[in-house]
Order: C-alpha cells, then sequence, then structure tokens
C-alpha cells in the first residue's frame, strides 16, 4: 500500500462524512492547534495504516537499534513493520497481554489518532494487538477505531508532535512508558524547537522538571559515551534511579558552591565523582544474579550503597570530608583503571570481540562487555566503598570515643591470636606494635588527665 493510495482512502472517510454519510462511529474531543475540537470517529481497515516508529512509546528500543545496525528504520518496508511490531510488544509485554485479551472480549475501548496518510500518532501497541487479533479471527474483519487528521504527516508536524506528546506523555498515559522514553521525548521536542516551558505543558510538567530530564538524559549520554555505547539507549535499562541521583549530587557541586562538603574541591574533582559514579553504575545493573548470590553494594540493580559516595546528606559522604575522599578515589583508580585498559584496549575491546565472534550481534557483544564489566569490578568496588564507609562513620564518631574504643575492643577480640596467619605475618607484628604505642599513649594521657583535674 504505497502513501497516495492511504491519503485517497482517508480522504474519502472524510468527505464522506462531511457531505453527510453515516460512516462515523461515535466521537472524540482533542485539543488540537490551540483549541478543543470534536473529531469524528472512523472505522479503519488495518491495511492502510502505518505504524509511527519514533512514537514515545519504543523510541529507545529503536534508536538503539538504528545505531547499532547503522540503518533507518522504513514504516513501509515489511520487515521494518514487523521489527515495529516487535518492539511494540516487547514494550511491555504484561501490558499488552492484558490488552489483547480485554479488547478480544470488550473490543477496542479507547480511540486512536491517525494522519490522513495513515501515520498513527497515538494507538500503535493497539493497532499491532488488533493486526494479531486479527490474523487469528480470519472470519471476521476487524477495524481500528480511530480519529483522522486533516493533515498529513509532514504538513503540520510541530502540530502533530504536540498532539502525539500530549496524549503518550500526558498524565494519565506516561505512567505506562519505560522511563527512558520520556527523556527521549524531551530531547525529540527541543530538537524540534520547542521550549522547556511548552514541553512541560504537553507533559503535564513543570518547566524545571523538564529541564531536570534534559540534565539527566545529558548525563546518561555521557556514560553512554564512556563506555563505548554511544546513542545504544537500551543500555540503560532500570539505570533511571541511579543516574537522577548522582545528576542531582553533580548539580549541587557545580562550581564549588556546596556548604555540605568541608574542603576546596574543583571541577577536576567532580569530574572524578562522575567518572567513578559511572564505573559503580556500569557494575551494579549489569551484574549477573544467577551467578552471584552476593548480597550488600554490588548485590543487584536495587543497591542504594553507592549514594554514599557522594550524598548531599547532613551525614555526610565520602565526597564531603577530603581525606576521606582522596584515599578512597586513589584506591578506585588504583584497582579500575587497569581493568578500564582491558576493556579499552584488551580482550574485551569492542574489536576484539568482534575479530573473535564474528557472528554475534552488537547488543549481544555490548551485554556481554557490561556483564563483564561487573564481574571483573565488582569485588574491588565493594570492598572500597566497605572499607571507606567504615572510615567515614568512624570519622562521624570521633566525639563518642566509648563506642569507638568498644568497636575496637571487639574487632581484636575477634582476632584467632594463635593461627599461624596471626603469628607469622611480619605486617601483622607491626601493627601490633604501632597499636601498642596508641595505647599506651592513651592510657599516658588519662592518667596525665586524672593527676592535674
Amino acid at each position: 500500500m504505497n502513501k497516495d493510495q492511504r491519503v485517497k482512502y482517508f480522504t474519502n472517510l472524510l468527505e464522506d462524512h462531511k457531505i453527510g454519510k453515516k460512516n462515523s462511529h461515535g466521537s472524540m474531543e482533542l485539543w488540537y492547534k490551540n483549541g478543543r475540537k470534536s473529531f469524528p470517529v472512523f472505522q479503519i481497515d488495518l491495511q492502510y495504516l502505518v505504524y509511527n516508529q519514533y512514537n514515545g512509546r519504543i523510541a529507545s528500543l529503536v534508536k538503539s537499534y538504528e545505531k547499532q545496525e547503522g540503518v533507518v528504520l522504513d514504516n513501509t518496508k515489511s520487515d521494518h513493520i514487523e521489527l515495529i511490531k516487535k518492539f511494540l510488544w516487547n514494550s511491555s509485554k504484561d501490558s499488552n497481554r492484558a490488552t489483547k485479551k480485554d479488547i478480544a472480549v470488550k473490543g477496542q475501548l479507547k480511540y486512536g489518532i491517525v494522519t490522513k496518510d495513515g501515520v498513527i500518532i497515538d494507538g500503535n501497541r493497539r493497532a499491532s494487538i488488533l493486526e494479531e487479533i486479527a490474523s487469528e479471527r480470519k472470519d471476521k474483519p476487524i477495524y481500528f477505531l480511530a480519529v483522522v487528521l486533516e493533515e498529513e504527516l509532514n504538513e503540520s508536524p510541530a502540530e502533530i508532535m504536540r498532539l502525539e506528546t500530549t496524549y503518550q506523555m500526558g498524565e494519565d498515559a506516561k505512567v505506562d512508558y519505560n522511563a527512558i522514553e520520556k527523556y527521549l521525548k524531551c530531547k525529540d521536542l527541543i530538537e524540534a524547537g520547542f521550549n522547556e516551558d511548552q514541553i512541560g505543558k504537553m507533559m503535564s510538567e513543570s518547566e524545571p522538571k523538564i529541564k531536570e530530564y534534559l540534565s539527566t538524559l545529558s548525563l546518561m549520554e555521557e556514560y553512554l559515551e564512556k563506555i563505548n555505547c554511544s546513542g545504544i539507549y537500551t543500555r540503560l535499562d532500570k539505570t533511571e534511579g541511579a543516574f537522577v541521583d548522582v545528576n542531582n549530587y553533580l548539580d549541587r557541586y557545580k562550581g564549588g558552591r556546596s556548604k555540605i562538603i568541608k574542603w576546596k574541591y574543583d571541577d577536576s574533582d567532580v569530574s572524578d565523582l562522575k567518572l567513578i559514579y559511572f564505573d559503580y553504575i556500569r557494575a551494579i545493573y549489569n551484574k549477573d544474579k544467577k551467578n552471584d548470590d552476593d548480597e550488600g553494594i554490588m548485590g543487584g540493580g536495587d543497591s542504594k550503597d553507592y549514594r554514599f559516595i557522594g550524598q548531599t546528606s547532613k551525614k555526610g559522604s565520602f565526597f564531603s570530608t577530603k581525606d576521606v575522599w582522596d584515599e578512597f578515589r586513589d584506591n578506585h583508580f588504583k584497582n579500575i583503571d587497569p581493568l578500564r585498559e582491558v576493556f579499552e584496549e584488551g580482550k574485551y575491546s569492542l574489536e576484539k570481540i568482534r575479530e573473535e565472534n564474528p557472528g554475534l550481534k552488537l547488543d549481544e557483544i555490548l551485554k556481554g562487555r557490561d556483564i563483564a564489566w561487573a564481574k571483573e569490578t565488582s569485588a574491588h568496588l565493594k570492598r572500597n566503598i566497605g572499607q571507606t564507609k567504615y572510615k567515614l562513620d568512624l570519622k562521624n564518631q570521633q566525639e563518642e570515643p566509648m563506642d569507638l574504643l568498644r568497636r575496637a575492643k571487639s574487632t581484636l577480640e575477634s582476632i584467632e591470636a594463635k593461627s599461624k596467619a596471626f603469628l607469622e605475618d611480619d605486617a601483622v607484628y607491626e601493627i601490633v606494635k604501632d597499636l601498642n604505642k596508641i595505647l599506651y599513649q592513651f592510657k599516658k594521657d588519662i592518667e596525665h588527665h586524672e593527676k592535674h583535674k
């Protein structure tokens, strides 16, 4: 079905309605071109519809696929149409199954929106489900119920984009969309010439919230570039919460203006903080849970311990105290930079993996690399964050010597002093001597205080 045939079909539907033919199936009100208008709803033959491959529900999947494969999806080619339908189904399988069951019993209750050349502005998912139902019920014709706009897609792109966003990302609709899609929609709208205030009205959000979305997406895209996955948004799956947190931390640290930080930091320190967070996010959200039952900081994508690195609460963070931060940062780069080099130029580089696995698709390679990153780095990351958190806790309790002494006593009592590891390690002996000096000085300080009080 070519464009001219589609336009003729929809033009006839509209003209027949204008001359009084009863071909509509009710009406639907839309806010379109700065006004509330009532539109007739038509019963549309599925063969005249064209999926919108860039609709807000599957933008991340489509953009990622196009980047990986180096192609632009054509919504009129049969193989590309099947791929678009697959993306629509995979975007929310549970919801799609429920919708299919509901439509099969009750019919289509929520109307779609279509341009005069057949492009689906709202209702791509419903149309694909109706197609599937139609293929299963060949004895009964299935139609798509939708409003038909007077314009073709390219005749009024800004207004159609505004309408699409309002109905796909408005207050009642956006909860059903993957998290990354709203960020990509904001970027698309900015590039189309809309400002943050206009986008906020379309998405039922405030202007500051839209600016936050754009800022968070910018951080996400910087992360993707750092891990050699630029433009492949599917590698951000389930990471939204972490990026929102980190973006807020970094924003508060810009220009050295944070009052919580107890030392004079500069932009290079904030850059180090950002890179370290990228390393943790990549490990946390790519950990292979099936092969690792470990809990805690690296125990899964829902871990929140990463917040201790740079959080801006009054409880403090590693970044808030210079000596704690310096040691944490230095230990991090000492252990992770050599591994980073292996992923950029060694056996885990894209070039090396492609050379050794010519049959693997790029998305499989990228996912495998990220899982390998988590496997190779998790022990270092977990140990460093655990040790530093312990040191930060001690520092925060400096005014509570009794608690610290009890903890130290309990720790010392747990050591097996008769063990071979204790008795034959020279480093252990040196630490014991240092402890003895510290305890002796404590004793002298107390005795001196008692003598002169």
